[in-house]
């Protein structure tokens, strides 16, 4: 019985201790999931911050393998931005595509500061089609912030942390190119010989 008791103790033990803690997600007033924040840039004017975040999804753009589209600006060149998606996997049986998650990545600049946006998480669900390459399924998808899901509920949550890291490295990325000056072409230096 005391074997018992100690090994029902210490499996409880590693449970608690394995257990993550899921953070939820940050929503807006209608409970969308939307990520949001004003950053401020002393002395940065709007054209500097237009030209920043414009090069940041463009460097996004040519980093990501299967993205066609090219950042997309307002008129008034006060905004940017780019729908984004990712393939989010299943372990279970197989390690194989569970499906997509897109979403809409937004810069918006003013004089001495901008404001990202994350927003419009939608998961799109994936099949084979007849030539066995995963696609998406028309007319099936379903919002990230929807509490439940058909099926393993775990890799639901799972998705849902591997969006909140994938906007987090995005955001850290976008705040160390937004501090830098834009460049310029590059002047050769041309060396003068002193014998001649």
């Amino acid at each position: 019985m005391i074997k018992f008791t100690v090994s029902f103790l210490l499996s409880w033990c590693y449970l608690l201790s394995t257990a993550q803690t899921v953070i939820p997600l940050p929503t807006d007033e209608l409970g969308k999931i939307t990520y949001q924040q004003v950053v401020e840039i002393e002395d940065a004017s709007k054209e500097l911050l237009f030209t920043n975040a414009h090069n940041y999804l463009e460097s996004v753009v040519k980093n990501h393998k299967n993205l066609k589209i090219d950042p997309q600006s307002n008129e008034d060149s006060t905004e940017v931005y780019l729908p984004l998606e990712y393939t989010v996997y299943s372990d279970f049986p197989i390690h194989s595509p569970h499906g997509t998650i897109s979403y809409l990545f937004k810069v918006s600049v003013k004089d001495g500061k901008y404001r990202y946006t994350a927003s419009n998480f939608i998961f799109n669900y994936l099949k084979r089609n007849r030539y066995g390459r995963f696609v998406k399924v028309k007319g099936k998808f379903k919002p990230l912030e929807e509490p439940y899901f058909k099926g393993n509920q775990k890799l639901w949550e799972k998705h849902k942390q591997g969006t909140r890291e994938k906007i987090e490295i995005l955001v850290e990325t976008l705040l160390a190119e937004m501090y830098l000056p834009p460049e310029g072409p590059k002047e050769e230096i041309v060396k003068i010989e002193d014998d001649w």
